[in-house]
């Protein structure tokens, strides 16, 4: 029996060992637990660093925590690993973003020589990074507090991403544009559309790439009047970004605002 009993805390303690060494590092606040895997390979390492280096994960905690009241009794998990995502998982209440699909984002820009645009390769990538964790704290608010949404959720999702950039972030704006940047890239990969494109969860990247860009124009025409001219937009598509913009602020603004520790709209 006390053979049995050792065997079984020896077994334990492996368990525990192994769990502990599967994580490189976890960092949390009242928001936002942040969690980075081992990584598997020479590329993920390279991810972790630029993870590390840039603190984006914990910058988007912060900037949330501050935003936010505190989300039920425990913080939203953010993993980084090698779970299938970008996705947020409702029974888990955990967001999990794969290191495959940052390097997925790294090696798109470098096909392009998108820092020949101004923007570093690694500002980029970390522009999308921070797009996509809002965009899956998006799908957590809604899960949460089951704020009610009209349409396609992926769409309300995008949307509160941006506005949320665009209102709180420094140099929000221009990481929207970055991020808006890729949805166009990765439409160029459609050559044809099948029936799936259609009834997909996700609007088109094309689309997603025009609605973005909208809001940006929409949340500063005078600023940003560049984008008119580039998306060709007509006299009244770009008036209509105005009002779409002011709409979906305003709109979320009411839905959150009693979990929000202030409203900023009073100051619009």
């Amino acid at each position: 029996m006390i053979i049995h009993i050792i065997k079984l805390s020896i077994l334990l303690l492996i368990i525990s060992v192994h769990s502990m060494m599967a994580l490189a590092d976890s960092k949390s606040n009242n928001f936002i637990n942040v969690t980075y895997e081992k990584p598997k390979s020479k590329k993920e390492k390279a991810i972790l660093t630029d993870l590390n280096k840039e603190k984006v994960s914990e910058l988007v905690a912060e900037v949330l925590e501050e935003i936010f009241k505190t989300i039920d009794k425990k913080p939203l998990a953010l993993v980084y690993g090698d779970e299938d995502g970008p996705s947020y998982d409702s029974r888990k209440k955990s967001i999990y973003i794969p290191y495959d699909f940052i390097q997925e984002i790294k090696q798109r820009f470098i096909d392009v020589k998108y820092s020949n645009s101004g923007i570093s390769l690694n500002d980029a990538v970390m522009d999308v990074v921070m797009h996509t964790i809002l965009h899956e704290v998006a799908h957590a608010l809604i899960d949460r507090y089951e704020l009610p949404v009209v349409g396609k959720e992926e769409d309300a999702a995008d949307s509160l991403a941006t506005m949320l950039l665009i209102e709180y972030f420094e140099d929000g704006q221009e990481v929207v544009l970055t991020a808006a940047d890729l949805f166009d890239l990765e439409s160029e990969d459609v050559k044809e559309f099948a029936e799936e494109d259609f009834w997909d969860e996700h609007s088109l990247d094309v689309q997603r790439y025009y609605r973005t860009v909208c809001y940006v124009y929409g949340s500063d025409p005078k600023k940003y009047a560049d984008i008119k001219k580039d998306a060709k937009f007509s006299d009244d598509r770009a008036d209509l970004c105005i009002d779409e913009y002011e709409q979906a602020y305003f709109s979320w603004m009411k839905l959150l605002k009693p979990l929000l520790k202030a409203q900023k709209g009073d100051n619009k």
